[in-house]
């Protein structure tokens, strides 16, 4: 008796317990339903409680729109973990906004409360707006992640078509799309891309507007990855990818590697850069003449390779200007060879159109020795006590210092002003090309991008008076920071406060010779210009 007895206790506590579980089960509050609003009173001391069934990667959206009290939602996960609460700082008035993602099937319970117990109580409107399916979701997280309408696009397709990707890539023989940007008329959009290595953990993008670099994301589900930036329509630079990747080994992949490696280059030009009008030969224009020599220094204890460029109307009874150029290799100092700089063709076509007064140009040529020879005070002797002498020798060139230009970028144009400085009495005009004015020269030298001192010649001419130099300086926008475009910035105010001539631009752009090959004419013009 005592036995059957216990075992109708344990049957009885069962099905208590049973029916508690289905209880809880059906005890889902009140079920929200999309487009049904729900208009209740709610007092400091209660708390409302309303479910939604949710499959795994749905969504429900909707508000809460508060009447005069301050309301809370907490949202509590099938396992009955509170995932979110949603407090907007908008008092007791207007709508507390939810979106919620479900990441787990089963039923979502949402409980409405205050926090503040002194209101006695308030109104509330419960609108559901949407339900979302995972397909439904999943377009829409996917579009609020992916920044253009080409990409969401190209995405979508993916999803039925496995080749659009490579197609993609085919059809863009460049790695980036400019696109509009609705409402902007100075800027557009910039996508850059990429289907990096197997081993390859992220992507990054440098160059532009951006001196710190982007970070590539994968296109969801596919082999591309993508940055956007947001770039000026007058723009031109160079950009880069780099892949840092990591290499893994051994039986259980104990060993990891990691390495970078610069993947990709290119040159994005903006649809308003400035034109380059002087950079190219033209059929009518008559070619001067090109002359590979050398001379021998002294000084330098060594030949020195230049190259001359003389109008093709020389006239050895007219004086002419002297232009000397730096990094002479890479300003088309080597003849019937493509440079990054053509300024023989330049020099041609600024003659032609009258653009500058009578000029014999001297290529310098580096020899790979430009990191020294262009902090050099010897080198800067060579300029001034031995080629410039050899050149008058040889041609008709004026005696005026102010008929002498120097041009040069980067350290170019740090020599540049430097030599001028040092025999102004010689050279009475600077063209620098994005001058590196950091510099001081000394063992303890400037970081190249966070400089801590002055560079030197910023502190030369600042201490100096004002000497016979008129300058023509150009420096880009994305160029390093403080010790490029903030150091130019400071050379050109001391410059003005001592009284040069100093025709400073600047330009949308970086470090390098694209830039460069256009701005060069573009200080001719203002140096020796015939106007």
């Amino acid at each position: 008796m005592i036995k059957l007895f216990k075992f109708e206790v344990l049957i009885l506590l069962l099905t208590i317990s049973s029916l508690k579980t289905v209880s809880a089960q059906i005890d889902k509050g009140s079920q929200l339903v999309v487009n049904k609003i729900i208009d209740k009173t709610i007092s400091s001391e209660e708390s409302h409680s309303y479910s939604v069934e949710l499959q795994n990667g749905m969504a429900i959206i909707g508000k809460v729109t508060q009447k005069g009290i301050d309301l809370v939602i907490d949202v509590y996960s099938p396992s009955g973990k509170l995932i979110k609460q949603i407090d907007s700082p908008n008092g007791t008035d207007g709508d507390e906004q939810f979106d919620i993602t479900s990441n787990e099937s089963g039923i979502y319970k949402f409980v409405l409360h205050s926090l503040d117990k002194e209101v006695n109580e308030g109104n509330y409107l419960l609108k559901v707006l949407h339900i979302l399916s995972l397909t439904e979701n999943t377009k829409r997280i996917t579009k609020k992640g992916i920044p253009t309408e080409t990409l969401y696009n190209l995405w979508e397709a993916s999803l039925t078509d496995k080749t659009v990707i490579d197609k993609f890539i085919k059809n863009h023989t460049e790695k980036h799309i400019i696109e509009s940007i609705e409402g902007s008329n100075s800027d557009m959009m910039v996508t850059y891309f990429c289907i990096p290595q197997d081993n390859t953990e992220y992507v990054m993008l440098s160059g532009g507007p951006d001196f710190l670099g982007l970070r590539f994301q994968p296109l969801p589900n596919t082999k591309l990855h993508f940055v956007t930036q947001i770039v000026p329509k007058d723009a031109r630079f160079n950009y880069g990818f780099n892949y840092f990747n990591l290499d893994k080994a051994g039986p259980n992949n104990e060993i990891e590697s990691r390495s970078m490696v610069h993947a990709y280059d290119g040159t994005l030009e903006m649809p308003n850069a400035s034109k380059q009008p002087y950079i190219t030969e033209r059929k009518q224009v008559e070619k001067g003449s090109l002359l590979l020599t050398s001379i021998q220094s002294e000084i330098l204890n060594e030949e020195r390779k230049i190259t001359i460029h003389t109008p093709s109307n020389y006239n050895a009874s007219e004086s002419h200007n002297l232009l000397i150029v730096f990094d002479g290799e890479s300003y088309g100092a080597r003849p019937n060879r493509r440079s990054r700089i053509p300024t023989p063709t330049i020099m041609d076509n600024l003659l032609e159109d009258n653009k500058i007064t009578p000029t014999v140009t001297v290529l310098v040529w580096s020899m790979g020795k430009r990191s020294s020879d262009l902090i050099s005070e010897k080198f800067g002797d060579f300029i001034v006590d031995e080629l410039i002498p050899w050149v008058r020798s040889q041609y008709n060139i004026h005696t005026e210092s102010n008929k002498v230009v120097l041009a040069g970028s980067s350290r170019g144009g740090f020599a540049s002003s430097f030599i001028a400085f040092k025999h102004s009495d010689v050279i009475g005009n600077v063209l620098s090309q994005s001058g590196s004015y950091w510099i001081k020269g000394s063992e303890n030298e400037n970081h190249w991008i966070y400089p801590e001192d002055n560079g030197k010649l910023i502190n030369l001419y600042k201490q100096s008076e004002r000497l016979p130099i008129k300058f023509y300086m150009d420096i880009g926008l994305y160029d390093a920071g403080a010790s490029m475009l903030g150091m130019n910035r400071q050379f050109r105010d001391i410059l003005e406060i001592k009284g040069y001539q100093v025709d400073y631009r600047e330009f949308k752009g970086g470090h390098n010779y694209i830039n460069w090959r256009g701005t060069l004419s573009d200080g001719l013009i203002s140096l020796i210009g015939t106007e």
